[in-house]
């Protein structure tokens, strides 16, 4: 389309219409498409050949293999998901989860912080879950005050630490600050190897795999927080299976 010229107030008509119903035009005659669209066939052959195609049937053949390849992405979006969550259950399996819950038991004062929008809101609800088991967690809301908290922290105090990407200046400065104060920390990231999961006493890994298409910066994150909410309910439940009486 963006290689023609112009097209006409009637081959506007038809290229909306075909836009909008790409799969059911798949399965039309020529004449269907007419009487859908108050044109003529000699319109949708004319729009055909603009646009590169012998006829309207070879035209349809290529709505048919775009429309077959979405679907197809599509279906493999739905397998990536499914497969991060079968990898991350099977990572979190792995990992003796007893230790880090023995020391959310024993710690003076409990503080969490997510580095960004959706790692914080993951820790809100990861706070509000043992809430109800009577512990009571700090949500740390953004690194200006991360770096207050590290400053007073002591060593029988826990930091949890959520980050996508497990980098990042300040986070990793603050980190170093508080394993020299011995104050243990739990990082929860996807299984790379970062500087944060390095600095930290407990690590617990999720499996995020990034959709193809959705964006060119590689840290971004579109929607990859199912499988970080799967391995801190996993904590959670194994603390209230050992911990909560």
């Amino acid at each position: 389309m963006n290689q023609v010229s112009s097209f006409s107030n009637i081959e506007y008509v038809l290229l909306e219409y075909i836009i909008s119903a790409k799969s059911k035009i798949i399965y039309m005659q020529a004449a269907e498409l007419a009487s859908n669209t108050y044109t003529s066939p000699a319109s949708i052959t004319r729009l055909s050949k603009k646009l590169g195609f012998s006829g309207f049937n070879e035209f349809k053949f290529f709505l048919k293999q775009e429309v077959n390849e979405r679907r197809t992405n599509k279906n493999k979006s739905w397998q990536l998901l499914q497969s991060d969550i079968e990898k991350t259950i099977h990572l979190t399996e792995e990992t003796n989860l007893l230790p880090i819950n023995r020391l959310i038991a024993e710690a003076k004062n409990i503080f969490v912080f997510g580095t960004d929008w959706g790692e914080h809101n993951t820790a809100e609800l990861f706070a509000r879950n043992f809430m109800a088991l009577d512990i009571y967690m700090t949500v740390i809301p953004s690194i200006t005050e991360l770096r207050w908290v590290s400053e007073k922290v002591q060593k029988n105090d826990v930091i949890l630490i959520i980050s996508y990407s497990g980098e990042g200046k300040d986070v990793t400065e603050i980190s170093q600050l508080l394993k020299l104060k011995k104050v243990k920390i739990i990082s929860v990231t996807p299984l790379t190897r970062n500087h944060l999961s390095n600095l930290s006493s407990h690590n617990l890994y999720y499996q995020a795999t990034q959709l193809e298409g959705v964006s060119d910066d590689p840290n971004a994150e579109y929607n990859l927080f199912t499988t970080l909410h799967v391995v801190l309910d996993a904590l959670f439940r194994n603390y209230f299976d050992n911990f909560y009486q």
